[in-house]
């Protein structure tokens, strides 16, 4: 397989996807059409630019190979099986639990009320359609581009470290128009307070290392990354809604502790770089 490091190809990626994003997100903002179904429609057809654009020049010059080994990874199970799917439930699932506890029994916010949940119980069928909602809210918009196409190039040109920090500052300011957009939870966050809105970047480049982490242990799964950005957003968001800026933002702190604690492993993990160096060895030639 070619070296992924086509430096012009990726800026051209990150180009298009801001330029795309940031131009369709703002104009329902400057044109006050915000919660208009015109606006509405922008916003969210600019949130797809990161899945289309990368697939975009996938298709374009990835050779017959390359292409199979990207959708491969895209859709085959067997690289993250049942192990990481399993711990990767687990592991939000213990984040929002701790988080809420914290805070309703310490900090004395209301429960989330969770009807999303109700639903499901009511009629577990309707587990699909929040399934669904929660893969085209985020990981099929996203996960083809981040992880698809510019994370095995970062990785060649930073290393692990570096390359997780610099993609999730990128995509912590991708969603900048989400703090302008009425109804998205960054805006809440900014109308609530601006230290919580500053915290959002340095909360999506931690939160990176996770999804970074998986990513090794499963092979250069793409698969396993949009499956731990889906239960990532269903787990810590989707199924407590409707709740509180501070519900969300006590998950947010827990879930950046726990992934700060699995970031210094990453850091320092021998075995972790061993496996980092397997997968990439070939390109350090």
């Amino acid at each position: 397989m070619k070296k992924p490091d086509d430096t012009k190809q990726l800026i051209l990626f990150f180009a298009i996807t801001f330029v795309w994003t940031w131009g369709f997100g703002f104009v329902p903002v400057f044109m006050g059409m915000e919660g208009t179904k015109l606006g509405t429609f922008l916003f969210y057809f600019g949130g797809g630019a990161p899945s289309v654009t990368a697939l975009f020049i996938v298709f374009l010059t990835y050779s017959k190979e390359q292409r199979k080994d990207y959708f491969m990874r895209c859709f085959r199970f067997r690289h993250m099986g049942v192990k990481w799917l399993v711990v990767t439930v687990l592991f939000f699932t213990l984040i929002s639990a701790i988080g809420i506890w914290i805070a309703v029994y310490f900090l004395g916010h209301s429960m989330p009320e969770m009807k999303y949940v109700h639903g499901i119980m009511q009629n577990p069928l309707n587990l699909f359609l929040v399934l669904f909602l929660s893969v085209i809210s985020g990981p099929l918009n996203e996960e083809f581009g981040w992880r698809g196409y510019a994370l095995d190039r970062l990785f060649v040109r930073y290393g692990f470290t570096k390359a997780t920090l610099f993609l999730g500052f990128v995509w912590g300011i991708w969603h900048l128009p989400w703090f302008f957009t009425p109804g998205q939870a960054q805006y809440n966050l900014l109308q609530d307070s601006l230290f919580d809105a500053m915290m959002y970047i340095p909360s999506v480049m931690i939160f990176n290392f996770a999804v970074s982490y998986v990513y090794i242990k499963t092979k250069r799964s793409i698969l396993s990354e949009a499956l731990v950005h889906l239960f990532s957003n269903l787990l810590g968001s989707q199924l407590l809604s409707p709740y509180s800026t501070e519900i969300s933002m006590t998950i947010r702190y827990t879930k950046m502790f726990f992934c700060g604690c699995l970031a210094l492993y990453c850091i320092f993990s021998k075995r972790l770089k061993e496996d980092y160096d397997i997968l990439f060895q070939e390109y350090k030639r």
